[in-house]
């Protein structure tokens, strides 16, 4: 009994350190991609374009990754990851602009950066329905 509570408590933790990680990556990458093209992306006024395709193409592939472990409350599981890598990308985004590394006023943040983040949730719950009803399907 008490080893498995301990490997459930220590699956917990896993599966929160990979949320956490997940959601890292899923701030970070788009986030250089943006650093890396933004003069010729300025240029051409396809920021938010580009910036979407960034966000979106890399939370299919951590949601992906993320639920191909999951086997069971993929609703769950989708709205969690969803919202936690959410609210990872909008304080990551407000620490760099208090400290100054951003030049986006918090006005402009809200304004423009911030909305794109709807996508998140929206993916990863769309792929916990998707999942979910395949699962339903098979059975």
């Amino acid at each position: 009994m008490w080893l498995k509570i301990r490997q459930m408590g220590v699956d917990i933790m896993n599966k929160n350190v990979k949320i956490i990680n997940y959601g890292l990556l899923v701030w970070l990458i788009p986030s250089l991609i943006t650093v890396i093209l933004g003069s010729f992306i300025a240029a051409m006024n396809i920021f938010e374009i580009v910036s979407a395709v960034a966000i979106a193409v890399t939370v299919i592939v951590f949601s992906y990754l993320y639920l191909k472990g999951i086997t069971e409350n993929f609703i769950k599981e989708g709205l969690l990851i969803g919202i936690s890598w959410l609210i990872i990308n909008i304080v990551l985004d407000i620490i760099l602009i208090l400290l100054g590394i951003s030049q986006l006023t918090l006005n402009n943040y809200a304004m423009y950066v911030a909305p794109l983040y709807v996508i998140i949730p929206a993916i990863t719950i769309g792929l916990g329905l998707y999942m979910n009803q395949r699962v339903n399907d098979a059975n």
